[in-house]
């Protein structure tokens, strides 16, 4: 039995004994949890949306973009108080998302150095919207797509066999979304080619997470195609994406003709691609008519099936003049079936169909942004229409891709057809030659040089 002096000295030290004990415990909880997967909306004249994976291990936070927002690449991160800190490089440039967390929701800020913040806002992912990439079900099926339908059966050069072989136990080991994530995508950096990648595309309840305010709003998407004419000697047409196809397409389709309307009677003109990253080829198709008379060979797609039917290890070893022409009007969409219905390759061709076409010069400005089907379309001016190109080399990223949903919430694009033009050269990896480097930044200097190559006055 205890004596009562003793027990009343208990009672009275019991509390001083538990309370260290206690209070990291207690602190923990005041903090708010922040791993998981996020999807954050930053608003702001250019509003976009991306998806965050944030792994805890160790007190050592992690954060990895998800999203298709592939100019984006978190670094350093932090916890704070009341949510995390991330530092980001975002488009060439250091920016900082801070953000307070409350339950599964999230608010703060996006900085940009030498800009006003803007505020970001968004939602926990619920685990349904994403499955989870721990274990290897979501990478065996990343894994059996590229080995069915990855066009090149070399692999660009990689081991595959080894690649797959080294990635397997670490995704086994995966403790998150976010690493799993790491492995996957330096699988697929490893095989070294454009147009591969592995991104989120979350499906979430509405209404949507963030709704921007009424002044941050942003304005109608501006027309893909504009132009003016500068001068008696010259005109300028500005083809700022090649991605309208179904019923975005006719209203530029539209100014398209306008343009070469009012080109008419100038004896040459300037065609503006910088930054244009491809798309369809519906709207290059109509290009080409108003510049080619009579249809022409443009350039050839070869799928997987062409090089294991041939016996081919690359596109070079196949001679142009033995491939099946396509048709002039096949639309974007039905490309790839038609390829492969013609045996796994199949030539493109551009042109006619048109009462009057534009027979004047033409120059091409390009930049290390100019990619895909706008690199195709550079390539293909040069050598049928003997087209100037003006400014810098371009990305070197021209393959045809194709989209898959692998698992709930991932899709996984690859390159489904390499590209090369009429006269065989491949512009993945070299992009399109230049001839006559200029400061693709200064607009005034490109035209300068473009009306010197092409034999006018300066506008």
């Amino acid at each position: 039995m205890i004596h009562p002096l003793r027990r009343l000295l208990i009672l009275l030290l019991l509390p001083l004994l538990l309370t260290p004990a206690l209070a990291p415990a207690a602190h923990a909880q005041g903090r708010p949890e922040v791993a998981g997967n996020w999807l954050v909306r930053v608003a702001g004249p250019q509003p976009f949306t991306m998806t965050l994976s944030v792994d805890e291990h160790g007190g050592v936070l992690t954060p990895r973009a998800l999203s298709r927002q592939q100019t984006i690449f978190p670094g350093a991160a932090a916890r704070t108080d009341s949510g995390f800190v991330v530092n980001a490089t975002a488009w060439e440039r250091e920016n900082t998302l801070d953000v307070a967390v409350r339950g599964d929701s999230l608010r703060g800020s996006w900085s940009t150095a030498g800009q006003a913040p803007i505020p970001a806002s968004g939602i926990r992912l619920p685990r349904e919207t994403l499955a989870p990439l721990t274990g290897t079900a979501v990478f065996d099926s990343v894994v059996r797509v590229l080995e069915r339908h990855f066009y090149d059966p070399g692999y660009n050069g990689a081991d595959w066999a080894r690649l797959v072989a080294d990635a397997r136990p670490r995704i086994a080991a995966a403790r998150s979304d976010g690493e799993a994530y790491a492995v996957i995508s330096g699988l697929l950096r490893a095989i070294g080619t454009s147009h591969l990648n592995f991104t989120a595309v979350p499906r979430v309840p509405s209404p949507a997470p963030v709704t921007p305010p009424a002044a941050s709003a942003p304005a109608a998407s501006a027309p893909a195609v504009s132009w003016q004419v500068l001068s008696p000697s010259l005109g300028y047409l500005r083809i700022a994406s090649f991605e309208p196809s179904g019923e975005s397409l006719p209203p530029e389709v539209a100014r398209l003709d306008s343009a070469f309307a009012a080109f008419a009677g100038l004896p040459a003109i300037v065609i503006d691609l910088r930054g244009n990253e491809g798309g369809s080829v519906d709207l290059a198709y109509r290009l080409g008519q108003h510049l080619h008379a009579a249809p022409v060979a443009a350039g050839y797609l070869v799928v997987r099936r062409g090089f294991d039917a041939r016996g081919m290890r690359t596109a070079a070893a196949l001679d142009p003049a033995t491939v099946p022409t396509l048709p002039a009007d096949l639309p974007g969409a039905l490309l790839a079936d038609a390829v492969e219905a013609a045996g796994g390759a199949g030539m493109l061709s551009m042109g006619g169909g048109l009462a009057r076409t534009y027979t004047g010069r033409v120059a091409i400005l390009i930049d290390g942004n100019t990619g895909s089907a706008a690199e195709a379309t550079a390539a293909m001016l040069r050598e049928t229409r003997g087209a100037v190109t003006v400014g810098a080399r371009t990305e070197g990223a021209m393959l045809s891709s194709a989209d898959v949903m692998v698992a709930p919430g991932w899709r996984l694009r690859y390159p489904a057809m390499d590209f090369r033009t009429a006269a065989g050269v491949r512009l993945e990896g070299d992009g399109v030659p230049l001839d006559v480097p200029a400061d693709p930044a200064d607009r005034a200097a490109l035209l300068r040089a473009a009306a010197e190559a092409l034999r006018v006055p300066t506008p």
